[in-house]
């Protein structure tokens, strides 16, 4: 078997459009010895992701060990397997999350996710304030990306020889 490969390495750039342009990537995280992975919406806005989390459960458990974590995102086309269509990204992230508290973080986080959702500004304003009225509980989460890496395929092709 022969393959041609063209794995491209994003520059930060092309990074920023692709987190920009995905809404749904997968958090992973350490439970002591077992890696632990959960598939999530989020938002993205100048090397900050965005999440929200419930305040209880496995996650809460492991951030509270170990708040260090990898957000990982990736696209791969329906057609992919397809003969000629070896094509995907992906892009890794590597940060710390932090619950949000300030109120003033917490109005950004719900103005970048209406953005990154395509929805009017406000469209939040109902779950905004109701966050603001006990900050200290808020499900609104982020982590500031402190390295991040990603890899494109364009149209690969596989060729099979005997």
């Amino acid at each position: 078997m022969k393959t041609r490969s063209n794995i491209e390495t994003l520059p930060q750039e092309k990074i920023d459009e692709f987190l920009s342009a995905n809404r749904i990537g997968v958090l992973c995280l350490a439970d002591e010895k077992v890696p632990y992975g959960i598939p999530l919406a989020y938002f993205y806005e100048q090397g900050t992701v965005y999440l929200t989390l419930s305040r209880s459960g496995r996650k809460l458990a492991c951030i509270s060990r170990n708040p260090k974590a990898c957000f990982t995102v990736y696209r791969v086309p329906e057609t992919f397997g397809t003969p000629g269509n070896m094509s995907w990204t992906s892009v890794i992230c590597e940060g710390e999350l932090e619950n949000i508290t300030d109120p003033d973080e917490l109005s950004q986080a719900v103005r970048t996710g209406e953005r990154h959702m395509g929805m009017p500004e406000g469209t939040w304003e109902n779950l905004l304030q109701m966050t603001l009225k006990n900050p200290g509980q808020s499900n609104f989460w982020k982590l500031s990306v402190t390295a991040a890496g990603g890899r494109s395929v364009e149209d690969e092709q596989v060729e099979f020889s005997e």
